[in-house]
């Protein structure tokens, strides 16, 4: 199974990204929109994962939860990155270092269960829409959309399975650990 490490969203913040694609949807950009209830902040990308490995990942994940508090991050900008001729278009987050300790103890933890995954260097940021185009105006429209501001609380992380249910791409939750609350 294809899995990986997030931390998923409330409400509120399901809403205001859907409500950028919305804007985007009104100019000509196309490409694969993300549905709403894939929407998420990648924490680790764990590629094909085992059955058997599945109760390890999750014993990692208690014990990267229990280590950390809830913490606030807050979505500033939207970007693209090129990829041959359409672009991935995103929501970025601003810099924090309690982000960056999450991504770094649960990437600890999974080396020590699955020592053949690759050392990746953290670039956080939240897939909006996928082969983006036309390439050449991307850039202006998401220039136009202005400021995107909005804060939520990273209260938990999940194990989740990235599948295909009647040919559309979905994220199952496999697992969820909450993170204590910051008091």
């Amino acid at each position: 199974m294809r899995c990986f490490i997030a931390i998923e969203f409330d409400d509120e913040t399901r809403k205001f990204l859907v409500n950028i694609q919305d804007k985007l949807k009104t100019t000509e950009i196309t490409g694969n929109y993300s549905r709403p209830d894939n929407l998420h902040l990648t924490i680790r990308f764990l590629g094909e994962v085992d059955q058997y490995l599945f109760k390890a990942i999750k014993d990692a994940m208690k014990r990267v939860a229990l280590r950390h508090k809830s913490f606030d991050l807050n979505i500033n900008s939207i970007g693209k990155f090129d990829k041959g001729n359409k672009s991935i278009v995103w929501a970025g987050l601003e810099r924090s270092q309690d982000l960056v300790e999450l991504y770094n103890d649960m990437d600890e933890e999974l080396r020590t269960i699955m020592p053949g995954l690759n050392k990746e260097k953290y670039s956080p940021h939240i897939t909006l829409i996928r082969e983006a185009g036309p390439k050449d105006k991307v850039g202006s429209f998401i220039s136009a959309l202005g400021d995107n501001n909005h804060k939520f609380t990273v209260s938990g992380i999940s194990l989740m399975e990235s599948t295909r249910i009647n040919g559309q791409l979905t994220y199952v939750r496999k697992a969820y650990e909450t993170i204590k609350p910051n008091e």
